[in-house]
């Protein structure tokens, strides 16, 4: 308890997997958390979940993709908290037409990677940029992005998500270099499967099982498993660690494609 005692976050996307779990577990450390979603029953309820186990948020609307909206949230976490010390680039463009437009390289779609793109990056570069001059003038703070394995390397699916992942890990890289010295950091987390309600919503026992077989754990992943990695960002005890993309995959990477088949034979 207390390992974010009087910071103030801000929360993308966090109606749900991911950012639910951070801003629960962020609230429960001690932070005030903004809980914000495209979804402010979501949200709200979120931030009614911290209330209740006594500590202090409230959850708004914001279109990670409207810099209106991004504006008006760091806005509304200085007015409220009087300061933002972690802002917590989560969200991302979920809608089921977008991710059936993106299966057919040879039917790339324009618009598709623009939404994309806009959601899953600029989003959290806007939000940065909003939230850094505050930061500043507080002496520091804590910019995290959820980036993602798929910008790791290449796909045969999902055309537009891997390259708007890798445009994120480019732009931490960028903020933790112009404003490391200045006491900001900037840090993302790559997730692998992650059991989350986007994630049911196309995969299959057939598929988690296969995921499965490559990963060097026992299990997928859970929303708390970037959550905890996201809180340690967020705190003061990596105050070392600065423009980073940190693999939660359970182990995806660690070993040779050749492991997986061995593995099966050796049985």
């Amino acid at each position: 308890m207390g390992r974010l005692k009087d910071k103030v976050a801000v929360i993308t996307g966090a109606a749900s997997g991911i950012g639910r779990a951070s801003a629960l577990g962020f609230g429960a450390e001690g932070a005030r958390v903004v809980v914000t979603d495209l979804r402010v029953e979501g949200a709200e309820k979120v931030a009614e979940e911290i209330c209740a186990g006594g500590g202090q948020a409230v959850g708004i609307e914001v279109d990670a993709g409207d810099e209106g909206h991004l504006k008006a949230m760091i806005d509304r976490a200085v007015t409220d908290f009087g300061r933002i010390d972690l802002l917590f680039n989560n969200a991302l463009n979920t809608r089921p037409d977008t991710i059936q437009r993106d299966m057919d390289f040879l039917k790339f779609d324009v618009e598709v990677f623009e939404i994309n793109m806009r959601v899953n990056c600029l989003g959290g570069v806007l939000a940065s940029k909003y939230a850094i001059p505050h930061m500043l003038e507080q002496g520091g703070g804590s910019i995290i992005f959820t980036s993602s394995t798929s910008a790791l390397g290449g796909e045969i699916t999902a055309f537009t998500y891997g390259a708007t992942k890798a445009a994120v890990n480019w732009y931490v890289q960028t903020i933790a270099a112009t404003y490391g010295k200045q006491g900001i950091r900037c840090n993302a987390i790559a997730p692998g499967v992650m059991v989350t309600p986007s994630q049911q919503a196309w995969s299959n026992p057939e598929m988690d099982a296969a995921f499965l077989d490559i990963q060097n754990v026992r299990r997928l992943g859970k929303p708390e498993d970037i959550a905890n990695m996201a809180l340690f960002l967020a705190s003061d005890e990596s105050e070392f660690c600065n423009g980073t993309v940190y693999e939660v995959n359970g182990g995806m990477n660690c070993a040779t494609p050749m492991v997986p088949v061995v593995r099966r034979l050796l049985k």
